[in-house]
């Protein structure tokens, strides 16, 4: 039996999944402890309660540039700040990826990548092993052919299922990367739930499940089917949730860094409403300490979640717990993962 890994970004999140607000207020480090960077937020998956796929966002599309990731490399390097590639689009995408990863790698920076497998070659899993990446976390939807097709838009259930088993297999006894699943669900039962746990754990080293998100949608702006919109609303109106706001693990540890270089307070921000700075005019390190950044640790130490654009509508999507007949979320603080 292939032994279980340990995931290379673990203790990061541990130390940022502690205290509440107001301890991590008083606990704040000199410097961000990761940084998210988004390479691109193009994505070739047109999926319905994503922004991006239902072509409700409305912020500009790209790739991110060489000399926008020289800057952002030189100053993790210099912390040795971990880092992952994450963000509105998807990574593999972008030309330059296994490049930016080995670079990282070898200036001693740990990295991680989410990715919906769809361009995963067998090819860049071998570039990605040979690094090594640190981690890489694989985005489901549902958990079987027929609801990650009705939220994706695509029937790629079961070829997903042979990417990861595919990398997996490839890295054999090797050390990384780290392998995670992540599904999110609307109206799978537990049982549902269970078996796809059950299943997918036999090659990986984490399996996640959490509730898809709709509170940010506008059904005004999403650009989809009829069909699609129909169905989208009906989840909408039919999801039940008790809504907590969360501790929140983004304002207090951690930095987003979009394709074009604008710096944001949360990963959630797909449309630059809560800016902080540009990395190709400032560094890191000023926009970790920005007076507006600075503001809003403050307001959500004091609980005032509604006073914010993105925080208002945040609640803790991972805690699931069963009541009754319907999924419903835990009310346990959002973790870091």
């Amino acid at each position: 039996m292939t032994k279980q890994r340990v995931n290379p970004f673990q203790e990061i999140y541990d130390v940022c999944n502690k205290g509440d607000s107001k301890f991590k207020l008083a606990q704040l480090p000199e410097y961000p402890r990761y940084i998210d960077i988004e390479v691109t937020n193009n994505c070739n998956f047109k999926c319905l309660m994503c922004p991006t796929g239902n072509a409700s966002s409305t912020r500009p599309r790209g790739y991110m540039e060489d000399s926008t990731f020289e800057r952002i490399l030189e100053q993790v390097t210099l912390h040795k700040t971990p880092v992952r590639i994450i963000g509105w689009g998807e990574p593999t995408l972008h030309k330059k990826l296994v490049e930016y990863c080995r670079r990282m790698h070898e200036n001693g920076v740990l990295v991680h990548m989410n990715t919906n497998g769809r361009l995963l070659t067998p090819e860049m899993m071998d570039k990605l092993l040979d690094i090594p990446i640190d981690s890489v976390k694989f985005s489901f939807q549902g958990i079987d052919v027929r609801s990650y097709k009705e939220m994706r838009s695509i029937d790629y259930f079961d070829q997903l299922l042979g990417k990861v088993k595919l990398l997996y297999d490839k890295r054999g006894d090797r050390e990384l990367p780290f392998i995670h699943v992540s599904t999110t669900v609307t109206y799978e039962t537990k049982e549902q739930i269970k078996a796809f746990q059950e299943f997918t754990k036999t090659c990986v080293d984490l399996v996640t499940v959490g509730k898809t998100v709709f509170e940010r949608i506008d059904l005004d702006k999403v650009n989809i089917s009829k069909g699609k919109k129909d169905l989208l609303a009906t989840l909408m109106e039919q999801q039940s949730l008790i809504k907590v706001h969360p501790e929140c693990p983004e304002v207090y540890d951690k930095l987003s860094v979009n394709w074009d270089g604008k710096i944001t307070a949360c990963c959630a921000d797909y449309d630059d409403v809560m800016l902080i700075g540009d990395i190709n005019k400032e560094t890191l390190l000023d926009a970790w300490n920005s007076k507006r950044m600075s503001g809003y640790r403050k307001v959500l130490a004091e609980g005032g979640h509604d006073k914010l654009p993105l925080c208002k509508d945040c609640y803790d999507y991972m805690g699931l717990s069963e009541e009754g007949k319907e999924n419903r979320f835990e009310k346990t603080p959002s973790k870091a993962s």
